[in-house]
């Protein structure tokens, strides 16, 4: 007879304070997600520092649910919770009694996803700031959409922004330009980074899973 001593076990909550963290509500519109940060956890609730909205805080309110989604090593966790308590910066949630966890298929050295970031770029040897949107960010570089195309070998100057992150800044080189197939005024430029260091990519690496999932999550739902 089997007691279960090889039963798998539930992943456990593994949030630790200044963690942070992607926190969607739900809306009248769908749904709206933010970066934050977590304050302070104990055995039956979590503090999460107030998403804001542009200048303000987040308009949520007491016993709204919402979705908590967080990068453990190389796995995504993501698990619902609702709002406890609510003071003018911080919010305290419940403490999940169901944890989803999913391997992600990538590393930090091996990602690719397509997803759309602003971008602000400038030849090196130029002071003319353009803007773009990424196509693909992978680990590394990205391929962005361009009005142009731009000469391959051409040094850029980049600043990406990363929602709710400060602005990662780079310098990257041009590997290839060709014009978007689904309009031809439109070109997609391959940027590979240069100099972006191991914080900045694991900035971009997490927004990139935790966009990918949100994706998946919405696809989901629409079926």
């Amino acid at each position: 007879m089997v007691f279960g001593f090889f039963k798998k076990s539930k992943p456990s909550l593994k949030l630790e304070a200044k963690q942070e963290v992607e926190i969607e509500f739900v809306t009248q519109d769908g749904t709206e997600s933010f970066f934050t940060v977590v304050l302070e956890i104990d055995r039956k609730r979590f503090t999460l520092k107030t998403p804001q909205k542009g200048s303000k805080v987040y308009p949520c309110s007491i016993g709204d649910e919402v979705l908590i989604a967080f990068l453990d090593a190389s796995n995504v966790s993501t698990f619902k919770s609702k709002i406890l308590e609510k003071r003018d910066r911080e919010i305290d949630l419940t403490i999940p009694s169901d944890i989803a966890e999913e391997k992600s298929p990538f590393t930090e050295n091996d990602f690719s996803v397509e997803i759309p970031v602003s971008v602000e770029y400038r030849a090196i040897s130029t002071a003319h700031l353009q803007t773009a949107t990424t196509k693909e960010i992978s680990a590394t570089g990205i391929k962005v959409i361009t009005n142009l195309p731009i000469p391959k070998e051409t040094l850029l100057y980049l600043e990406l922004e990363i929602p709710d992150s400060p602005v990662i800044k780079a310098k990257g080189k041009v590997v290839g330009s060709q014009k978007l197939p689904s309009d031809a005024r439109k070109s997609v430029t391959d940027i590979e980074f240069d100099d972006v260091g191991p914080k900045e990519r694991e900035m971009i690496f997490r927004y990139a899973m935790l966009y990918q999932q949100r994706r998946a999550r919405k696809q989901l739902s629409q079926r």
